[in-house]
This record gives structure tokens, sequence and C-alpha cells, in this order.
């Protein structure tokens, strides 16, 4: 048996609106499960929009760490923060976690914590949160690794065992496996969805018991951990954990995508648009981006099929910051003490007096 590859875990961030009348909220607490990340409020009227538009957000990451790099064993508390636009009526979902609690702890922000539930298994847990904002919602959802064993077998090591080429690869990559079954004359086989299904094993003419084939990692594989079962005429005789970087992690691409920061400075506090353009990336795709002067922000792919986010300056040093996105695209911020910079109109240009060749200094009109 090989060890599982060994990767941290990854929180995926995805906030949208809820369209629903604040009475929805009263009858049905559990939020609802969200695929989009867009931010489009439902409100009566346009002047009820501008106001739900602002509303409208409740962002949240996992901001713990697991003690084992495979996934939160049972037990272990995940900690999670939510981002929302003011004070609102925060509650959090999920499949893995038990004793959910949120709290607030400033101004439009939230803090949860959850145990991992035993028995779970291994795999990716999906997080859901809904904040109420009385007349409009909205909900976000992240995932983290779980890694509990509640489900993995435990076969005599003397009578079966299962061994894999290596412990993790990306989609398409060949995985060579082996099932051993001391004077078994059984149909052998592995399962795992890494693998997209079932995969039947040829025997080896020159060892008994002993069963050869190769796997390939599915294109339907998302990123995260995955278990595999050798099978012996049907019954699951041993499993190994198998890791998988999916194919919605975009590989960069320089000079095929585009970033913008809008404004392209600002000070600390101050809210900023981020936008990426990459047309050449798989549309399922996860899209960050990156700064010192601000952190790292996972953006949503908008119908305009960009990529947006916002992100709030830091408490930093003035300067200028590189600003990077996942998918290779690259530019400045920079953090100054009094905001934006704003172009001068041509009617705010002062006229020079004197002459420039001899050293005089320009006087205000």
């Amino acid at each position: 048996m090989r060890k599982a590859l060994t990767v941290s875990a990854i929180a995926v961030v995805a906030s949208m609106p809820i369209a629903a009348p604040a009475t929805a909220f009263a009858a049905d607490a559990s939020p609802s499960p969200s695929a989009s990340a867009s931010a489009t409020p439902g409100a009566k009227d346009n002047a009820a929009k501008s106001d739900s538009s602002d509303k409208a957000k409740a962002e949240v990451a996992v901001v713990s760490t697991p003690k084992d790099p495979t996934g939160y064993k049972a037990g272990e508390q995940v900690r999670f923060q939510v981002e929302t636009s003011g004070d609102a009526k925060v509650s959090g979902s999920s499949d893995a976690l038990g004793g959910i609690s949120v709290k607030k702890v400033g101004s439009g922000t939230y803090e949860g914590t959850g145990t991992v539930k035993s028995g779970y298994g291994i795999g990716t847990a999906h997080l859901k949160v809904t904040a109420d904002y009385g007349d409009t919602g909205a909900q976000g959802s992240a995932t983290f690794l779980v890694n509990t064993d509640g489900a993995k077998p435990k076969p005599d090591p003397s009578k079966a065992s299962l061994s894999l080429s290596t412990d993790g690869g990306k989609v398409g990559d060949k995985v060579s496996v082996t099932v051993k079954d001391a004077g078994s004359d059984s149909v052998a086989t592995v399962k795992s969805d890494a693998f997209g299904g079932t995969v039947k094993l040829e025997r080896d003419p020159q060892h008994e018991g002993t069963w050869h084939g190769t796997a390939t990692v599915a294109d339907s594989a998302k990123s995260g951990y995955y278990r595999v079962d050798a099978l012996l005429d049907g019954k699951v005789v041993d499993s190994a954990k198998f890791g998988v970087q999916g194919s919605e992690n975009p590989t960069p691409q320089p000079g095929k995508s585009t970033l913008s920061v809008t404004p392209g400075s600002g000070k600390t506090g101050d809210r900023i648009a981020l936008t990426v353009d990459a047309p050449s990336i798989n549309p399922k795709s996860n899209v960050s981006v990156d700064s010192k002067a601000f952190g790292k922000v996972s953006l949503t792919l908008g119908k305009d099929g960009k990529w947006h986010g916002t992100a709030t300056v830091a408490n930093v040093q003035l300067g200028r910051y590189d600003v990077n996105s996942s998918t290779g695209s690259k530019t400045v911020f920079t953090v100054t003490k009094s905001g934006a910079v704003k172009p001068l109109k041509p009617s705010d240009h002062k006229t020079p007096q004197g002459s420039v060749n001899t050293g005089m200094a320009p006087a205000d009109v």
C-alpha cells in the first residue's frame, strides 16, 4: 500500500444572492445548494435593486488547516470566515460537520466553526452559508478535504493487497494497478471515481494470485482525494487513497489572459474590482487573484464570460504591489494615503509662468 499524495486543503469560494423575499428564510432556514457565483440581486424595483446589490453578498472561506494534510479527522474543528455587506443573520450547513455555529466578529465579518463527523470517509466535503438581510439574502459555498477513514475496509495483508504505481496524478495520467491474493482463483477489478468506474485486471501467468492492469485518471475527476477499492469476485478486499489534480484548476498561460484592477490605486479599506479575461481556459476553472495589497481573492464567472470579484485594500505600507492571477496574467496596484488617484481634467492643468530654460519655477494662476 502506498501513502496518499500530500497536498493542502483548498477552499473554493462562491457567493450568490437570493432572489426570494425575506419571508422565504423564515419558512426554511436551510440554505439551498448554490452552483453559481453571479451577483444578480433580487429586488422589486429599480431603487430596491441598488440597495440589494450592495447587500447580496456571502463570501465564505475555510481559514483553518487540518492536522493531517490528507484531510480533517473525525472530531477535528473546521473554522471558516464569512464576509457580508453589513449586518445579517448568517448560518451554515455541511454534510460533514456537526454543531455549526456562527458569530459576528466585526462589521460585515462573521466567523464560524463546525466539528467533523465520524464515518464520513475520504473525499471533498462542502460547506454552505446563508446571509439573511431581511429584504434580500445571499449564499456562499466552500470545500475542504475530510479523511475519517470511516468506510475503509480492514483487509488481512496475508490474504489480499492492492498497490498503485503512484499516489496521485492529473486527468489523463496512466496508473499501474496490482492486486495480490495468495492462492486465489478469482476475478479481480479495481473501482474508483478517480478512474471513472471499474477497471478489469488481467491475471499474471507467471505469478499465482496476482493481477495487473492500467487505470486512467478520468476527465470527470475533480481535485481532491479518492478511494480506490480492490475487488475479488465483486467483494472489496483492500483499498487505497489516490489524489487527483483535476482539470478545473487552470494551467497558467501567460499572454492568453488579461487582468484588470479598478481603480488602479486606493487606500486601506477601499473596495476594488478585479476582472480576469481568459477565453482560452475551461469555464469550470477556479480562477483567483493574489496580491500583498489585498490577499487572495477567488473570482466567479460572469455572463460576459469573464471572471469577476472584489477585494478590500489591506493595512499595508504605501507603494506599488504586484497583482497576479492564477491564469498567468499580471498587473500592479498602488496603495496610497488618500485613496484612488484621479487623472486631471484638461481644465485643471496649470499654465507655467516664466521660462523653463532659466530654471524659474511655474506659478499658480
